[in-house]
């Protein structure tokens, strides 16, 4: 009987170089993968100068570079079984170069054009991402497909194939995460991480293609459209990307501002280094009126320094601490707003909330002026330092008769009422005492929240029998008129000597007769971040 019919046919056997191949593959998907990622931080980084850092300028890369991916994996399949070669594949790697050197101007455009839109704002970073980085993900999305049909040989092991390429895809992304992350946006810029990243690929793509004579012409014509490198503004005297911020020094013709993004963060008089904050960093000193015994204080957030330049002008006896999460930002500090290094004045580089947890010390006050920046909502709080949890955070670590200063943007009835609303609340319900101050030149609201433990107060409601200024030092809330007559018995007896606190002792904000009305902000819950509502 004729058997030759029903034998196997032997599976041809790997084609010679078959391995250095597999090995060239490999790495290519792990290019595409680490520079997709690479790419969506950076969308992220420039789309913040406009739309902040929230969780919606997250969500909308995270959906744009998901679609363009997509639409990729599905082109490059169908391109995969027409084509299969390596030339096509080189391509996919230069058009995602080429198109990436377009994501910043793109970026900075949609951005500016979006600010003028007063319209569906909660879709405007959807629009700006859309713009700028689809198009760029989209050929990166068809390699995967194309490099699993060139890596399989054998009908028999494509899922082993197709799991290997995938794999090394998504090692690639996790290293584009941890690169981003750690190493170009702290130590190489936006742009230089950028325009290095889409340089990269077309070097790759180029060499795929054959067409090596083309990329430096390619390459040079990346550089110049880099915009921004070369642009030169009389009155910038610094700008960088940090790891947090668009971070921009400009000089009028009076004042020197820092701006996180667009949004101004500190102020500085040109002529006097000490002088010209905004008015809401005089309401840092009620603490000082109420308790002139405390000894030490922290700063949550830097800016330009105004608040411990005040202090260690006004109160020579009082320790001083900063958590600063950027590093950046205290260098401009120190350089371009002359934040003295000073041996009372300790700057850690930590996030606020973080270092409360890890010192264990103790403080007098702690002033919390955090602010993210940009956005069509403008400076947003972080979320995790207006919850319960870290209020009660605050109690733990504030002495008693302490006090918790707390800046917010907004207004009662006014911009951001729901954030003034509930971070009331949420003071409220866990400091006895909160007193409300509203800002006259500014959209300013600062709480100040004392701590009393009624647990470790005398009979006669003294501290280890301190009396202050005629008798219980503890004695809350305070009238306007009651906190002015302090005030004065404290620039009377020369220990205070900050201006213009008379006045801002009677600026109460229409909230601080509101009381607890509003909903109490937890890790869980605290919409702080995402605009209005």
């Amino acid at each position: 009987m004729d058997t030759t019919a029903q034998s196997k046919p032997s599976e041809p056997s790997p084609p010679r170089g078959y391995r250095a191949l597999a090995l060239l593959l490999a790495a290519i998907v792990f290019l595409s993968g680490a520079s997709v990622m690479i790419y969506q931080f950076m969308v992220v980084r420039i789309l913040t100068r406009d739309f902040g850092g929230a969780l919606d300028v997250w969500a909308a890369v995270i959906a744009v570079c998901l679609a363009g991916i997509s639409l990729g994996y599905y082109l490059g399949g169908r391109v995969a079984d027409r084509y299969n070669s390596w030339s096509a594949l080189g391509l996919a790697l230069l058009l995602g170069g080429v198109t990436g050197c377009l994501i910043e101007p793109l970026a900075l455009g949609a951005g500016g054009y979006l600010r003028g839109v007063q319209f569906a704002l909660n879709w405007h970073p959807y629009a700006a991402a859309f713009a700028s980085s689809f198009i760029p993900n989209l050929p990166l999305g068809t390699i995967l497909p194309q490099a699993i049909k060139l890596h399989t040989r054998q009908l028999e092991k494509l899922g082993s194939s197709a799991g290997r390429i995938a794999a090394m895809s998504e090692i690639g992304s996790i290293f584009g995460v941890v690169l981003t992350a750690q190493v170009l946006v702290r130590y190489v810029g936006v742009q230089n991480a950028l325009y290095g990243t889409a340089i990269t690929l077309m070097a790759a793509g180029l060499l795929l293609i054959g067409a090596r004579r083309l990329f430096p012409a390619l390459a040079a014509l990346a550089l110049l459209a880099a915009p921004g490198v070369s642009q030169a503004q009389n009155n910038i005297v610094f700008q960088d990307y940090s790891a947090y911020h668009h971070i921009i020094v400009e000089d009028t013709n009076t004042h020197r501002l820092l701006r996180f993004n667009r949004d101004i963060q500190s102020t500085m008089l040109l002529r006097n280094p000490y002088a010209g904050g905004f008015e809401y960093t005089d309401f840092f000193h009620i603490p000082m009126v109420f308790n002139p015994t405390i000894d030490r204080v922290l700063f949550i957030g830097l800016g330009g320094g105004t608040g411990p330049k005040d202090f260690l002008q006004y109160y020579p006896n009082v320790q001083i601490e900063t958590a600063e999460i950027d590093p950046m930002v205290v260098n401009v500090a120190r350089r371009y707003f002359y934040l003295p290094d000073h041996e009372r004045h300790r700057i850690v580089q930590q996030d606020g909330r973080t270092h409360l947890s890890r010192s264990g010390e103790k403080y007098g006050a702690i002033v919390m002026d955090a602010y993210a920046s940009g956005g069509p909502y403008g400076a947003y709080l972080p979320y995790h330092l207006a919850t319960q949890e870290f209020f009660e955070l605050c109690w733990d670590r504030l002495e008693n008769g302490g006090a918790l200063v707390f800046n917010a943007i907004g207004s009662h009835g006014g911009m951001n009422a729901h954030v003034i609303r509930d971070v009331n609340a949420t003071l409220n319900h866990v400091f006895p005492a909160v007193y409300v101050f509203q800002a006259g030149t500014s959209i300013n609201t600062v709480f100040v929240a004392i701590k009393v433990d009624y647990s470790e107060l005398d009979d006669d409601g003294l501290v280890d029998g301190a009396v202050w200024p005629d008798g219980p030092w503890m004695n809350h809330r305070l009238s306007g008129g009651q906190l002015r007559n302090l005030v004065e018995q404290l620039r009377d007896d020369g220990f205070l000597r900050k201006p213009n606190m008379e006045q801002r002792a009677a600026q109460f904000s229409r909230a601080h007769r509101m009381g607890a009305q509003g909903n109490i902000l937890t890790d869980d819950y605290a919409p702080v971040d995402v605009g209005r509502r």
